[in-house]
């Protein structure tokens, strides 16, 4: 990215914009160090914050920047918060305690294997043709497959679910059809609620059975908040996994010191998964000012919203010595990829689980692995990162 378009995003910085798809590096390593925190005039005035110190801040204080608000920049059509992330202390507790049994260290332990099963035969799938496309043959099918598993949904629609998700969180501002995020929004719950439905009727070992029965405060969940938390769930467990591994595998394929090095010391691979999380975090996460209060010099008013650069924070080098580097093994490694505070993502150990079981299957059989020659990496912003497509070939 040329300096110009660099100085230009640093004033007037939108996540929408398809120019930052080619290489944003710079432009975020320029973030942190010229602006940790600046006001943005897009998409009617919000304040971006790519400062590590100011994220943890703002995230780590609820009671000053609240989550119940819509945060979404730019704003779409108003709809009730998303249980629990969209819920702020104390209530938060009750409807994060529905969901955190399914996804405690102890319930993904129990998915290693079936984890381990369906990676091995999706690589065995390519392994042999000397090339795949990452996203469409690994990336996206594994955490899809182990997704519908655990929730419960049949897995021969989940093309569908795809492409309910993509319009969702990736062509929600179309031109040529505006509502499409909306209307892509009401056909997945429209679905949600048939399979909450099915669910009351014949119980079944899955999350969506789980929510049917759970209480909260010894009453049951009202339908329209479970059907909120099942749209939440649905969202993360269909892209921001999918985003962490091609993230993940397009810098390997592109260092081939950091892909020798896992290949050939698989003991590695935990602590390079959490240095692969910081260099490319897939989530950007938004706040509204509860009340006026400063941050870094910068004075917020009531009502102002915020989004945190989580991608710009985990480069900051007042946290991350040589942030521009990725150290695979690098300790500690604070990243806010997962953000921070009582909304930190429930789903943490399932999306970790996934990417060392990935990596450690894939680097067996194929260790030596690059990008096609002449291939340009091409990324989508948004509020949730990530990578259109991802070609590999191998000898």
């Amino acid at each position: 990215m040329d300096s110009a378009l660099v100085n230009h995003f640093v004033e007037h910085f939108d996540h929408h914009d398809p120019r930052l798809g080619r290489d944003p590096d710079e432009l975020f390593d320029a973030m942190v160090r010229k602006c940790p925190v600046a006001h943005s005039d897009r998409h009617g005035g919000f304040w971006v914050v790519s400062g590590y110190d100011e994220t943890k801040f703002i995230l780590q204080n609820p009671e000053l920047f609240t989550s119940e608000q819509s945060v979404r920049v730019p704003k779409g059509e108003e709809t009730l918060p998303l249980p629990p992330i969209e819920i702020d202390p104390p209530r938060h507790a009750k409807y994060r305690s529905v969901l955190a049994p399914a996804f405690s260290p102890r319930s993904i332990k129990a998915l290693e294997a079936g984890i381990r099963e369906l990676t091995g035969t999706l690589i065995g799938g390519f392994s042999d043709d000397k090339q795949c496309e990452l996203v469409a043959d690994l990336a996206a099918p594994l955490p899809t497959g182990i997704f519908t598993q655990i929730m419960g949904l049949p897995i021969e629609d989940a093309g569908q679910f795809y492409a309910w998700k993509n319009i969702i969180n990736h062509e929600s501002r179309t031109d040529n059809d505006p509502d499409a995020a909306g209307r892509a929004t009401r056909e997945a719950i429209a679905y949600l609620k048939e399979v909450l439905d099915a669910r009351r009727a014949q119980p079944r070992d899955d999350i969506a059975t789980q929510l049917v029965q759970a209480e909260l405060g010894g009453d049951p969940i009202e339908e329209d908040e479970m059907l909120r938390m099942a749209f939440l769930l649905f969202l993360g467990g269909l892209d921001t996994v999918t985003s962490a591994l091609t993230f993940a595998f397009a810098h390997l394929a592109t260092h081939p010191d950091d892909r020798d090095q896992v290949a050939a010391n698989p003991d590695i691979i935990p602590s390079a998964t959490e240095e692969l999380l910081r260099r490319n975090a897939v989530i950007m996460i938004g706040r509204v000012a509860s009340e006026d209060v400063e941050v870094s010099g910068h004075q917020f008013k009531a009502g102002d919203r915020i989004l945190c650069n989580a991608i710009a924070a985990n480069r900051d080098p007042r946290q991350f010595p040589d942030a521009e580097r990725a150290l695979l093994d690098r300790a500690p490694n604070r990243h806010v990829t997962f953000g921070m505070g009582p909304h930190r993502c429930v789903g943490s150990h399932l999306a970790r689980l996934e990417l060392h079981i990935v990596l450690e299957e894939f680097h067996k059989r194929i260790p030596d692995y690059r990008l096609p020659d002449g291939f340009e990496i091409h990324r989508h912003l948004n509020q949730v990162a990530g990578i259109d497509a991802l070609p590999l070939v191998w000898d």
